[in-house]
């Protein structure tokens, strides 16, 4: 140790017996004024005009009077420049703003420009999460014009995202993840990720894997917006994309596209390969049940090779085309929803004659004559009830979702009493909604129910192509509410708002065979184009004594030039 100073400051020290000691004392005090507290005026590579006792720090590459002293204390005094060497961990205040810190080589900024492993904002900075801050907000601002703020990974393959958390658990990332792609995942438990948004680097577009919602205005209807070509993919119809023209499958799920083989002028079919299979457009099409509708399809059987003479019609087998029904709240209409009972040519339907409640083990009837007195099958001892109100409360008229079959035993129903004995008590389910007890008062509307035909096979039912590999358009019309409860092929079943296509493909295509049909195996194919639902102009319509609903279209007669009416019929036709 040098005696002659101090160890940090580099004092000098008054000796024993020393003269003139207040030399010594003062050079100390001299020392001590520079650096205390010290504050230079900033740092300069050479020396700038300067006033007495201004202290700066010597930059690099001095040059001048500050030759070989960078990093150095330069004081000036006296008319001229002393200096102090720093040593590690001395603090210097700079006039214009911050603190430089001497880390034995160098001065650095106090806080900017060092290395920090971790930083803790009003909470604890661990291993992985190096930066944290715990607080209600956090500001990142320009310092002038614009800021952004980037967050970098190494390789395409790495994620860069921000993840949004509710109790530490993931709900909501967006980012880089994995991919180039900008993505936008949610979840619903931190564990089970769903993509909500992509869009691609390369090309900009972006899609939503999830599906898009409510897009339109809840006033207009709602959905997802469409585009030109998909609004002109209907034709003059109500079918989308029926005649192939997006170039897709779609509204038609289970089919494939196939461009290779279409009628003339129509841009592809839509191919079903295999045993049966039923297939309903991903689309309801709104109708109006007082207007008539044409409903076209064609249908290809592709051939196959081979001997199938021993099967009455070779490898070809039963098509079906037509409608399936929906109410106003989009539920399927069954049959059985308002399908009657006859017995000896008397319609079923009756009132009660007496009140009906939950518990009930028979019913009174005004009239039983029309009810089921012999017929075992559990459809054809149904009761409805035709006091269904839609979810808007509309009381439905011969529509009814108050129905079940295998109400009473076969012989049940006594028709001179007018009494009917029900196989289990009445059950809640099936009581009226518009009384706190579920009781339905003498009056209501009531039915012996049954079963049928679900679906309005109109363009083409159980047809057999009489040729493989040719094309066969089928045209049907369908129209009118038929209240007959006999359902009525072309008229609408009662309660009907919206339609959907229905093909019932290769019907007779099963595994093994049977009834003479010829097992075709699962690739057999089936193709479907030109399919359309479109309003007739000029139809005519009367409601028959029955209930049902007769129909009559436009016939154009080129010959005598007239258009006359005739009864709308299914028709078939090569093409």
């Amino acid at each position: 140790m040098d005696h002659q100073t101090t160890p940090n400051l580099a004092l000098p020290l008054i000796q024993g017996g020393q003269a003139q000691k207040h030399v010594t004392h003062n050079e100390a005090l001299r020392v001590l004024d520079l650096v205390t507290h010290l504050g230079v005026e900033g740092v300069a590579a050479a020396p700038p005009p300067a006033e007495p006792g201004e202290r700066w720090i010597v930059g690099a590459e001095p040059a001048g009077p500050w030759e070989g002293r960078a990093g150095e204390v330069a004081v000036r005094e006296d008319g001229a420049w002393s200096f102090l060497r720093p040593r590690a961990g001395w603090i210097a205040w700079e006039r214009g703003g911050g603190l430089r810190v001497f880390d034995g080589a160098a001065w650095t900024g106090a806080g900017s420009g060092e290395r920090v492993d971790r930083l803790g904002v009003g909470t604890e900075a661990d291993g992985a999460n190096r930066l944290a801050v715990r607080g209600a907000a956090t500001l990142l601002a320009a310092e002038e014009g614009d800021h952004r703020v980037v967050v970098n990974k190494d390789a395409p393959g790495d994620t860069a995202s921000v993840v949004f958390q509710t109790g530490w658990s993931g709900r909501a990332e967006i980012g880089v993840a994995g991919t180039d792609d900008l993505a936008l995942k949610v979840s619903a438990d931190g564990a089970a990720w769903r993509e909500a948004l992509v869009a691609d680097a390369a090309t900009g577009r972006v899609r939503f894997p999830g599906g898009i919602e409510a897009v339109v205005p809840a006033e207009a209807g709602g959905g997802a917006p469409v585009g030109a070509p998909y609004v002109a993919s209907r034709g003059e119809g109500l079918v989308t994309n029926g005649t192939g023209l997006l170039g897709t499958a779609h509204n038609f799920p289970g089919l494939a596209f196939d461009a290779s083989l279409a009628p003339a002028g129509l841009p592809g079919a839509f191919v079903h390969r295999g045993h049966s299979a039923l297939v309903l457009s991903g689309e309801a099409m709104p109708v109006r049940p007082d207007r008539v509708y044409r409903l076209e399809a064609a249908v290809l059987q592709d051939a196959l090779p081979g001997d199938w003479s021993a099967h009455p019609h070779g490898e070809r087998h039963r098509h079906y085309v037509g409608l399936a029904a929906y109410d106003t709240d989009g539920l399927p209409i069954l049959a059985t929803h308002h399908m009657r009972f006859r017995h000896g040519g008397a319609d079923s339907l009756t009132t009660l004659a007496a009140p009906l409640a939950p518990g009930d083990a028979s019913l009174r009837l005004a009239d039983a004559a029309g009810w089921n007195e012999s017929v075992a099958a559990a459809h054809a001892r149904a009761i409805t009830v035709f006091g269904y109100r839609n979810a808007g409360g509309a009381l439905q008229d011969g529509y009814s979702r108050i129905t079940r079959g295998g109400m009473f035993a076969p012989g049940g129903v006594d028709k001179a009493a007018g009494t009917v004995a029900l196989a289990a008590p009445w059950p809640a389910e099936m009581g009226n909604p518009d009384d706190p007890a579920g009781v339905w008062p003498a009056g209501t509307a009531i039915a012996n129910g049954r079963g049928g035909s679900t679906y309005k096979y109109a363009a083409f039912s159980a047809f057999v192509p009489p040729e493989a590999g040719r094309w066969y358009r089928g045209t049907g019309f369908v129209g009118g509410v038929d209240l007959s409860g006999r359902n009525e092929p072309a008229n609408l079943p009662p309660g009907t708002a919206a339609v959907r296509l229905l093909i019932l493909a290769n019907h007779s295509n099963v595994p093994g065979g049977g009834g003479g049909w010829a097992a075709t195996g699962p690739d057999h194919a089936v193709r479907l184009a030109g399919l359309s639902l479109a309003e007739v102009g000029g139809a005519a319509m009367r409601r028959r004594a029955d209930g049902a609903v007769a129909l009559k279209v436009p016939a154009p007669d080129f010959d005598a030039g007239t258009v006359p009416l005739v009864p709308a019929a299914p028709s078939v036709e090569a093409i």
